[in-house]
């Protein structure tokens, strides 16, 4: 690994770290760099801007996304259940990666987002679009499934989290996706 993918490594990790530990839209570029063990300045060499930083951090995300659902998925044999197991999957995947989910999909007012982010997110929409069996549809279905899994982890839609804990996101949430799988009537 040379030593530019290693600054660049670490620095993802980071973020990760920070995103976790503060909320995302408050993550600068000179806590990414702390938790590094680096100058902000020194970030400036890995990447041009925190939004970058942020854009190469979602492309990691996106990948990691796919191959869940992908995973979950591939233990299912009913095109309905393909799905639901993917959406319960990405599900799965922000409740446990909250920092780095949150960090990821954000975008800040005027910042528009870098194709490569763009690209990794329409990964997603395409494994969702396959698993539906119609891949025009897989950009509002991830836009549904993602727009769900947002409100849930926010506490928008309250599924007993407030009371009792993230833990019952997973469960419960879970619910409500295969609910909103099961009205597309695949």
């Amino acid at each position: 690994m040379s030593r530019l993918d290693e600054g660049r490594a670490r620095l993802l990790a980071a973020a990760r770290r920070a995103a976790t530990e503060t909320a995302a839209s408050r993550v600068s570029l000179r806590d990414i760099a702390k938790a590094a063990g680096l100058s902000p300045a020194a970030c400036y060499r890995y990447f041009p801007s925190r939004e970058r930083l942020a854009d190469a951090l979602a492309v990691e995300v996106c990948a990691e996304i796919v191959a869940a659902a992908g995973a979950a998925a591939a233990e299912e044999s009913e095109p309905g259940e393909k799905l639901a197991a993917a959406a319960e999957a990405y599900l799965g995947y922000a409740v446990a990666n909250r920092g780095a989910f949150d960090l990821a999909f954000e975008r800040g007012e005027g910042d528009w987002v870098a194709a490569d982010r763009s690209g990794a997110g329409m990964a997603i929409a395409n494994l969702f679009g396959d698993l539906a069996g119609q891949p025009g549809f897989g950009a509002s279905l991830w836009g549904a499934v993602h727009g769900v899994v947002d409100l849930l982890i926010k506490g928008v839609i309250d599924v007993g989290q407030r009371e009792l804990g993230t833990s019952v996101i997973p469960s419960r949430g879970g619910t409500l996706l295969r609910g909103l799988v099961d009205s597309l009537r695949l």
